[in-house]
């Protein structure tokens, strides 16, 4: 039903003109001069859902007198400056809307250049009977191009950081009608470029190497599917390797909760086990991190049949990524003749929860044998930071640093399950400490591992070290401890300390351990729920303890069917939690961790949380590439930049970070 509707009735004594042959009194005949022609209603168009003006759908509803008095308001009688748009409170059950993708090739153009905005949308009945008005919002200006794309100019003079609003009307032949609209803001030629997708609420930016084909989706879906392959990344961008025209797929989406998560996290579980509840996926849990209004889930993903990317995007859209519940795809864009088939992807799969009625998913996926090649491409579509509000302005930022010659100083806590089931765990962990600490290596840091066990808070070994052989025997503590197990507890009575208030020291302060200056990271790897209150004699509250108060994050490698206190911890301290079911996934486990902790201890902390894909590093006026092993990373966790191997700047270079963000008047996360 639309909502504040209004019943227009006939004057009364227009009335009883009709009423006189009855014997009752009407009205003189100047009176009926002045009311004998009816006022009446129309609707003159049907909004369709997820429109500019209302979020369910609605009417534009026009108003004028019946002059001929044949009953209905005819095309001349319609005053035209009545037109009055009343949205529906709920969505109406067979209502869907007609735009299914608004595209901006370039998002954020530069001045003197030119992008081409796209629109796909189907009619009301499914089918393609459908005309387009463009109109020029900051200019007021209806414009001459009447087909599905609108090719745009930015003005020579135009500076950076002014915005061009543009405007769709697409209506079908049933007068059912959306609008949408798309910003577009003029960028610094030192940021990087985008592709801008607008939905119902939301601006999505996609990074550059990503193709978002001009035939989108069509049918209940309102966001963008882009692919990458050797096609579309730069060929400055494109490592070596055995990498495919088409190698990854995936999608950006606003859609419902369809009345299950009330969070980010809870509905990023939601979709998790939508898709792992089907025999032909297998998922396990890399890294799993909450930043801002998002909920971030990295994964390895296993499927029954090889399939390539796109059959799986298009899988994975009709599983978790459709705007009505049940809801259908309509056309889909087609795959290539010779695309890739696999058997194994990494997925990753981010949900940005705003309201029930108000979800973004950002899923992307990956041939697990290339997966490194993309991973700039891979973080930047799915970290949550390329998700604005639709009106939300974007900023220019440069934040400058001078270099150190070294990486900032990072200590680790590693905290291992000693009881009798896990012998294979820990074997699995020692074999992945090398990997663990060549990443932390490379990243230029000076770093101190200690290590203790579920039961005591006793260090392993010689105390913290920085040698491989060492950790990886400190890494195998057997099988013989307690089967009361709490890493929670363990690790919090290590790190107390008298200087901050407690009532005694832990063994990691004895041993003079987080050192001044430096991160405190706490890994946790056990198989069992802990147990805390069996040796504190109280419950744990995940959300205040000392780890929070100390700004120490959580890592926990643990079983997520039975976690205990692990998941919760680890989540509110701005860690991350992983699948301890697999150990196969333990090397890219401990390398997810290594990066994310790397960026707990760097010294370039940025401003404002940058719109990642956008960012350019240069040191001495010299552009770094993004990398993992020679160049930088942006962690979303920290805000800030990590560089690796040759890049790690020398002290005294100036080293300046530029990028654009979304201006939503809160400061950066820590």
């Amino acid at each position: 039903m639309v909502g504040d509707s209004r019943s227009f009735a006939r004057p009364a004594c227009a009335l009883l003109i009709g009423a006189a042959a009855l014997g009752l009194s009407a009205c003189s005949e100047s009176e009926v001069d002045i009311v004998a022609f009816e006022e009446l209603t129309m609707v003159s168009a049907t909004i369709a859902p997820e429109d500019e003006r209302c979020a369910f759908g609605g009417a534009i509803i026009q108003t004028g007198l019946d002059t001929n008095r044949n009953g209905t308001l005819d095309g001349d009688e319609v005053d035209a400056s009545s037109g009055q748009v009343r949205c529906n409170n709920t969505q109406p059950a067979a209502a869907s809307p007609l735009i299914s993708a608004f595209v901006a090739g370039q998002g954020m153009p530069t001045a003197g250049s030119s992008t081409t905005l796209s629109v796909t949308a189907t009619d009301s009945s499914g089918g393609s009977a459908v005309s387009y008005e463009w109109f020029d919002v900051t200019n007021g200006m209806v414009l001459a191009e009447v087909g599905s794309t609108l090719s745009v100019a930015i003005p020579a003079d135009a500076e950076p950081g002014d915005t061009f609003v543009y405007q769709v009307t697409v209506t079908d032949a049933a007068q059912v009608e959306q609008v949408r609209r798309i910003v577009l803001t003029v960028s610094e030629l030192n940021v990087r470029p985008v592709t801008t997708v607008s939905t119902q609420s939301h601006q999505l930016f996609l990074p550059d190497g990503l193709a978002a084909p001009v035939d989108q989706p069509t049918g209940d879906f309102d966001g963008v599917v882009f692919f990458a392959g050797t096609d579309s990344i730069p060929a400055n961008q494109q490592k070596m390797g055995n990498r495919s025209r088409r190698d990854l797929g995936g999608f950006a989406a606003q859609r419902r909760n369809f009345g299950f998560g009330n969070n980010s996290r809870e509905e990023l579980d939601n979709l998790r086990n939508s898709i792992s509840s089907r025999n032909e996926y297998t998922l396990t849990n890399i890294a799993t991190a909450v930043t801002r209004a998002c909920a971030v889930g990295r994964y390895s993903m296993a499927l029954e049949n090889a399939t390539s990317p796109t059959d799986l995007t298009r899988a994975l859209v009709e599983l978790v990524g459709l705007s009505v519940d049940p809801g259908a795809l309509g056309s889909f864009p087609d795959g290539l003749p010779d695309e890739v088939l696999a058997a194994l992807y990494e997925f990753r799969l981010s949900v940005c929860f705003y309201s029930p009625d108000d979800v973004v998913v950002l899923v992307s996926l990956v041939v697990d044998a290339v997966k490194e090649q993309y991973e700039a491409v891979t973080s930047g579509v799915t970290d949550g930071t390329n998700v604005g509000e639709a009106d939300a302005m974007r900023e220019q930022q440069t934040d400058e640093f001078v270099g150190t010659g070294a990486g900032g100083l990072a200590d680790f806590l590693f905290v291992i399950d000693n009881s009798g089931s896990m012998g294979d765990e820990q074997d699995a962990l020692s074999q992945a400490a090398s990997a663990f600490i060549s990443v932390v290596t490379n990243s230029g840091l000076d770093f101190q591992i200690g290590t203790v066990t579920t039961d005591r808070q006793t260090l392993r070994g010689v105390g913290y070290t920085n040698d491989t052989t060492q950790f990886q025997d400190d890494a195998r503590p057997g099988t013989g401890g307690s089967g009361t197990e709490s890493g929670i507890y363990w690790a919090e009575r290590s790190l107390l300390s008298t200087a901050l208030g407690d009532a005694e020291d832990g063994s990691s302060t004895l041993a003079g351990y987080p050192r001044t200056g430096a991160s405190m990271s706490v890994v946790m790897l056990s198989d069992e729920p802990d147990q805390y209150s069996r040796y504190a004699g109280s419950t744990f509250d995940p959300n205040s303890n000392l780890f929070i108060d100390r700004s120490y994050p959580v890592y926990s490698i643990i079983n997520e069917g039975s976690p205990g206190d692990y998941d919760d911890l680890a989540l509110a301290t701005g860690g991350s939690v992983a699948s301890i079911d697999d150990i196969t996934q333990f090397p890219a486990i401990m390398n997810a961790i290594a990066t994310n902790a790397g960026g707990a201890a760097s010294l370039f902390q940025l401003s404002e949380t940058p719109i990642s894909s956008t960012i350019v590093v240069t040191v001495d006026g010299v552009s770094l590439a993004e990398d993992s092993t020679n160049g930088w990373q942006y962690v979303s966790g920290s805000n800030s930049i990590v560089f690796r191997g040759d890049a790690v700047p020398s002290e005294g270079v100036e080293i300046l970070v530029s990028y654009q963000y979304i201006d939503d008047g809160e400061p950066a996360s820590p």
